[in-house]
């Protein structure tokens, strides 16, 4: 079976807008990713997605394109997350988004061992809630108060560090404990650090009383869905915590906090580690030969200009390809140029073969 040009192109995909919209496939997309099986051309996914084990994600991508897939492929907007297990694997962690007990299942197959959900801190501080009228039911289903101290379940809860794993559910709740912790006194739920304030230190004092330290893994301010217009993510939520820190902090401190997620460098890494390695399995007999990468997506924001900013750190040129299916409108002009746009997936993995030489005809911009 055919190899390309022995090894040495790949592409990284995103999910929505590009292969799916909602739960329903665009069309072409399995027809197309079918090829690059074929003819043995690696290619990942590199998503802002997330909320399930990759596992669990290729199994639903796979049933719904009617493709067999890999977890191997998969970068998902958190997976940069088990990077962080051997500094907080053993410690509190409060994890956000998505509903139910999802999340933290997720977390702790990710290997965290103590995890909390903002419904458990509503279980512990029933006010903390300033609204919980539309929500209390599902919380109080799904909080378990004894949750995050290992020994003594009287002992305040003190908690290391905030994940945020996808857009929040529950804003209003999730915003306030948010807020409540960066302003707490190490941590401990319920408390007010005395540095607060305290022009004498770095960012006024705040944050600077061994608060937790956050992380977002999705700078998508908005994503693509069966909707006519796209709908706010993980990114908007952010914005509001950024608007409601610059309030509570009276302008004077920038929220602190560490962000991975397309477009970051530190996601592009990663995929890039990851895809590296699958081209290696997929193809053996040209370990290493890896050189060019496309990325296809539909965000300009996201997807463009993180391909077209990242600089590998092995030499690998990363082109990007946008595709009008999704948040990108056809006719406007992106925010950031893509190297190449397509109508759909289909004709952008066929402008890429017929460029590469992979299949007959020539490719025209």
């Amino acid at each position: 079976m055919a190899v390309a040009k022995d090894g040495t192109i790949a592409f990284a995909f995103d999910i929505d807008g590009v292969l799916v919209k909602g739960t329903k496939p665009v069309p072409g997309a399995r027809e197309a990713l079918e090829l690059l099986q074929r003819l043995r051309v690696p290619f990942i996914f590199l998503t802002n997605g997330g909320g399930h084990t990759e596992e669990a994600h290729v199994a639903r991508l796979g049933r719904r394109l009617g493709l067999t897939l890999d977890p191997q492929q998969f970068v998902q907007s958190h997976t940069p997350f088990r990077d962080l297990v051997p500094d907080y694997g053993d410690s509190t962690v409060l994890v956000l988004g998505g509903h139910g007990q999802q999340i933290r299942e997720l977390a702790c197959a990710y290997g965290f061992q103590r995890v909390v959900t903002s419904s458990d801190v509503l279980a512990r501080h029933e006010h903390v809630h300033p609204f919980p009228e539309m929500t209390r039911d599902h919380h109080l289903q799904h909080g378990r108060s004894g949750e995050g101290n290992s020994d003594d379940d009287e002992q305040p809860l003190r908690v290391a560090a905030i994940l945020v794993w996808t857009s929040p559910r529950d804003w209003c709740l999730d915003l306030q404990v948010i807020a409540d912790l960066l302003l707490s006194d190490g941590g401990v739920v319920g408390t007010r650090s005395a540095r607060n304030g305290d022009a004498s230190l770095p960012n006024c004092g705040f944050q600077q009383g061994g608060q937790p330290a956050l992380f977002f893994c999705n700078p998508d301010f908005e994503w693509s869905t069966e909707h006519s217009h796209p709908r706010l993510a993980q990114g908007a939520f952010r914005a509001a915590l950024e608007g409601i820190w610059n309030r509570a902090t009276g302008g004077r401190a920038a929220l602190e906090y560490t962000l991975v997620g397309k477009p970051t460098d530190a996601t592009f890494r990663y995929g890039e580690r990851v895809l590296r390695q699958y081209a290696d399995e997929l193809n053996p007999a040209h370990p290493s030969s890896l050189a060019t990468v496309y990325m296809v997506g539909d965000n300009p924001e996201s997807d463009i200009v993180g391909a077209n900013a990242f600089r590998s750190p092995d030499g690998l040129s990363w082109n990007s390809v946008l595709v009008e299916t999704g948040v990108h409108v056809p006719g406007s002009v992106p925010s950031h140029e893509p190297h190449h746009t397509a109508a759909n997936v289909a004709e952008a993995i066929d402008f890429v073969l017929r460029k590469e030489g992979l299949i007959a005809g020539d490719s025209s911009e």
